[in-house]
This record gives C-alpha cells, sequence and structure tokens, in this order.
C-alpha cells in the first residue's frame, strides 16, 4: 500500500490513509514481531546493550518520581521485555504490565510474568477503565505512534490515572528540524523515519505539548534521549546513506549514556532535559497530569 502523510492541525503529522484494525492486528501478528529488523524483542543482548536498557528504564522510574506520584501500581502498556517493569519494581513500586504477547517478559524478566496482561492493549486500558481500575504511574513508551487513534489512547490514559498520578509518554522525535535540514541540504536522501504502517503518527519536542493539552493534560516535564541524528551530518558516519556503520552509530550512543550517568541519574536527566529544549534526541519524553488536577 502507499501511504501519504496528512498534517494535524494541533502539528503533528499521520499517515494516510490509516489502516482498518483487522488488516493493522494481522500486520503485527504476521510480520511485526518475526522481523527482527523492525521487531524491538530479540532473544539474547551483550553486556553493553543489557546495562543500556537498564539505564534507560531506570531514568525513567527517577523521572517519575521526581514529580512526586502518589503511592500506587506503576503500570508500563507496552511492556516490551519488561525492563521497565523491573526497574520500578527494584525501586519498591507495586506493578502491573500490558503487551500484545508474553515473549518480551517471558525472555528476560520471566519472574514478572504473572504481573503482565497478554493482549491488545486497548482492551486492557478499557478494560481497567471500566472497572475503575486506577494507577499512580503509567508509561507508555514508543506506543502512540503506533495506534490507529491517538486521541483515544489519551483518553484512556487519562482515565485509568489515579487523582495527581502522572504519565510518561516516549515518541519518536520526527519531522524535527535537524531531519528537515538534513533532507534540504541533500544529506539524506528520504524521510526514513516515515514507516507506515509500523508509526501511523510523527510528533515532534516542538508539537507533542499541543497535542497532550489539547487531551487535558499538563505537560509537567520534557527529557530526550541520544539525538543519533547528529551522526548523519558527517558523511563518514552517515548511517542512512551508510547502512553498514549503523551499528557502530549505536554502540556510541550506549557508551555515551553509561558514561553520562557515572554522574548520577539526577544530572543524566538535566542533559537531556537540555537536549529536549533545543529540539534534539532521537526519542524524547514527556510527564504529564491531568490538567485539571483529576
Amino acid at each position: 500500500m502507499t501511504y501519504d502523510k496528512v498534517r494535524n492541525p494541533l502539528g503533528f503529522y499521520s499517515a494516510s490513509p490509516l489502516p482498518d484494525p483487522v488488516a493493522l492486528s494481522k500486520f503485527y501478528a504476521e510480520s511485526y514481531f518475526q522481523n527482527a529488523v523492525s521487531s524491538t524483542y530479540s532473544t539474547e543482548y551483550d553486556d553493553i546493550e543489557l546495562a543500556y536498557k537498564r539505564l534507560k528504564s531506570e531514568a525513567l522510574v527517577e523521572l517519575a518520581f521526581e514529580h512526586n506520584p502518589p503511592p500506587g501500581v506503576f503500570v508500563d502498556i507496552g511492556a516490551g521485555e519488561g525492563f521497565l517493569m523491573k526497574a520500578a519494581h527494584q525501586r519498591g513500586c507495586q506493578i502491573a504490565g500490558a503487551d500484545f504477547s508474553t515473549f518480551g517478559v517471558n525472555s528476560f524478566h520471566p519472574e514478572l510474568v504473572e504481573y503482565l496482561s497478554a493482549g491488545d492493549v486497548f482492551d486492557f486500558l478499557e478494560r481497567s477503565a471500566t472497572e475503575n481500575r486506577q494507577f499512580a504511574i503509567c508509561s507508555a513508551i514508543n506506543i502512540l505512534e503506533h495506534v490507529i487513534d491517538p486521541f483515544r489512547l489519551m483518553a484512556l490514559l487519562k482515565k485509568i490515572l489515579v487523582k495527581q498520578g502522572v504519565a510518561l509518554l516516549t515518541v519518536p522525535n520526527d519531522y524535527s528540524r535537524l531531519q528537515t535540514q538534513l533532507l534540504a541540504a541533500g544529506e539524506i536522501d528520504r524521510e526514513f523515519w516515515f514507516a507506515p504502517p509500523q508509526h501511523l503518527h510523527y510528533f515532534n519536542t516542538e508539537n507533542l505539548t499541543a497535542f497532550c493539552e489539547a487531551q487535558g493534560s499538563k505537560v509537567l516535564d520534557m527529557v530526550a534521549d541520544f539525538p543519533v541524528d547528529l551522526f548523519l551530518l558527517n558523511p563518514a558516519a552517515n548511517y542512512i546513506m551508510k547502512p553498514d556503520v549503523g551499528k557502530n552509530a549505536h554502540i556510541a550512543r550506549m557508551k555515551t549514556d553509561l558514561l553520562i550517568v557515572k554522574h548520577g541519574y539526577k544530572k543524566y536527566l538535566e542533559y537531556y532535559r537540555a537536549m529536549a529544549a533545543v529540539g534534539l534526541g532521537r526519542d524524547f519524553t514527556v510527564v504529564l497530569k491531568a490538567a485539571d488536577g483529576s
């Protein structure tokens, strides 16, 4: 299928046409999770990759705690391999998770499977809202860009948060100023980040706040992650034009983060707040709470 992109009045882009739910479910069931290139799941990681995954998860838990969430359960929507659930559990949180399958958690954190609900995450959210099951912290890490209806996801997240609860929302930083500059200068030959049906919506540090506020959420904080796209400014390290150097770019990203965090998670988050403030970072995370305080 050929996809175009359309710009929402709130500033973000969406793929057009959007797939119907049956077709999208079939894609994920038959293609996405079986494709090692597109899937986030793996069977094993080396030591540096494991350390990096733990770092990223522990930083997110620290970020949530900096905003003083009330006591309660930390739920991870799209729990993947369970690294974030594990980090929250180690910080003393009660935990829950939801994911398309138990494969990832079973592979890396089998002791956490009892806390995981397998199946469609929207079903989990709808059921939790119907049963008035609420959570103190809700994370949705790289989920918003995948779903057909991001407005519905935001409404459900708001319903399942307790009063003064916080949500962590991570998305790729797409159609950023850096990407636009790279494309205009001919340093990349295509919009490599535009990848439907895997990604259906495209947010960046300049438009996600407007989207969240329009859904009745207040943005408390924003942090980026390593701006790996900066490698594209160097012809020798341009992993889009020279795909064989991509692995080295990822290794450099991991080594840099593991170096920065030696100064502690608070300094690590300060560093990446500054990155977000100038629109840099391959992904970025916002911390939200209900604008009306409920």
